[in-house]
């Protein structure tokens, strides 16, 4: 190892500077490395070896496919020193020395005291222009004396994997309102992130196409408590959800945040439909784990989907920027598609990718469940059913005098109940209808005191929308 002071340094013209040093962002460094490789002992066996800072802001994986036989200890030690090596050589030198300095070659090893700094670099080029400029990059030799990390364990007779992404599909209602109504939505979620998940779909197990990619990891968990049915249109100050995340953070908003339409997510039942609710409150009880107050229920007309109380151990997904749009046609709405995910650095074929079957069922089409359902009774016992349409898109304008239609006609069905049984469905073009005392003693033997009802909105691409249960 050669040892230069900054009075061996020259410089090219007046005022260079003799020693230029660049340091690389952190971001763009690898958090951990992991190494497949053939297993020396155990049939030949693959095996990944991993190592990972446990400091820093960097969510990057540095992988290698070493077709070699190692010891689990060698490999252990060969990714310690590949990743912790990568970030000694962040710092980058440059300086010159005069032509006399020939002793210098690539790859030597350099010392440079400049003032009171010190500075070990490796020399990866010279350049010979009567001056010899010089680059390296930094080096720490006890990245390659670090003490051998205990060997992980291999099972027999199975294969060692670095993990898949975990992910949800999502069928959210039209949130803001400018969504394109069939799109499907996905959140993925792996530690440590691979830097990117991508989706590939396809209707049969061949010719799979890239359908979108998830850029950040989603703020993912499961309830820690059973989670009762809630009031619409109100805020719960009585229901209270512990959350259990993977990773990430959860935040109270203002009153003001809430109503805008902020802290957004979703809890799946157990028929796996998505209920969307808002929290205003979200205090901090244990490690990653949040308790959620302050609700708002079936946010986006999903009441449907909370109609029955949810167990704990639900999958819980954060609405943020972090969820990723799947675009679909009209004709993929309601299909069951073949899906294959992985890292986005990885082909399609690699043992990181996992495969699913979903079918997206175009929610954001769905018109919403009508409200203010009332009834009015005559004198013969004819019954006249009113209610107030609701729409999925634009019914935020409050000096309207209505709300948009959102779709190609005014249709609606509801459905005369006896019990869970349909005894009858009346067709409707206007928020109205009539049931009829020689109707109501068809279906029941004679004219009813109270009536359960459903009311349906059509629309031309779904069918029926949200129902509206009422007793009338």
């Amino acid at each position: 190892m050669l040892s230069l002071t900054d009075a061996e340094l020259v410089e090219e013209r007046a005022g260079d500077p003799l020693l230029t040093l660049t340091r690389a962002q952190e971001t763009d460094l690898p958090a951990s490395a992991k190494i497949s490789h053939v297993v020396a002992a155990g049939d030949y066996r693959q095996a990944v070896a991993e190592a990972r800072r446990l400091t820093g802001a960097s969510g990057r994986v540095a992988r290698a496919e070493l077709p070699i036989v190692l010891e689990p200890e060698s490999a252990s030690q060969i990714a310690d020193a590949w990743l912790f090596e990568t970030w000694a050589a962040r710092e980058r030198a440059l300086f010159k020395l005069p032509p006399s300095a020939l002793a210098v070659e690539p790859g030597d090893m350099v010392s440079i005291a400049a003032g009171e700094a010190s500075l070990l670099v490796r020399v990866t080029e010279i350049g010979e222009r009567g001056l010899r400029e010089v680059e390296g990059v930094g080096i720490d030799p006890e990245v390659y004396v670090a003490p051998v990390p205990r060997p992980r364990d291999v099972e027999e007779g199975g294969l060692v994997f670095d993990g898949v992404p975990v992910i949800a599909f999502l069928d959210l209602p039209l949130l803001r309102g400018d969504e394109p109504a069939e799109a499907g939505y996905v959140a993925a979620f792996q530690l440590p992130w691979p830097g990117g998940v991508a989706l590939y779909g396809s209707p049969e197990d061949v010719g799979f196409e890239l359908r979108t990619r998830v850029t950040a990891p989603a703020v993912m968990g499961v309830t820690l408590d059973d989670l009762p049915s809630g009031p619409l249109a109100v805020l719960d100050r009585a229901a209270r959800v512990r959350v259990e995340i993977g990773s990430g953070t959860l935040a109270s908003v203002t009153r003001a945040q809430l109503l805008a339409g902020a802290n957004a997510a979703a809890i799946r039942n157990d028929d796996g439909g998505w209920e969307v609710i808002q929290f205003e409150t979200a205090t901090l009880v244990g490690d990653l784990t949040y308790e959620l107050s302050g609700l708002l229920r079936g946010q986006g007309g999903t009441e449907r989907e909370m109609r029955d109380p949810v167990p704990a151990g639900a999958p819980f997904v954060l609405l943020g920027s972090e969820v990723a749009r799947v675009g679909l046609t009209a004709g993929e709405v309601g299909l069951p598609l073949r899906w294959r995910y992985g890292p986005v650095t990885r082909d399609i074929a690699d043992r990181s990718y996992a495969s699913a079957t979903h079918a997206f069922t175009g929610r954001g089409l769905a018109p919403l469940s009508p409200a203010h359902v009332r009834s009015e009774r005559a004198s013969d016992g004819d019954l006249t059913l009113s209610w107030t349409r609701r729409t999925r898109i634009g019914g935020d304008n409050w000096e309207a005098a209505d709300v948009p239609l959102s779709e190609e006609t005014e249709r609606y069905e509801i459905d005369i109940l006896d019990g869970a049984s349909v005894v009858r469905t009346i067709l409707s073009a206007a928020p109205s209808c009539s049931y009829a005392a020689a109707e109501q003693t068809a279906d029941f033997g004679g004219p009813q005191g109270a009536i359960s009802i459903a009311i349906h909105q059509m629309s031309a691409a779904r069918g029926r929308g949200t129902p509206k249960f009422a007793t009338v």
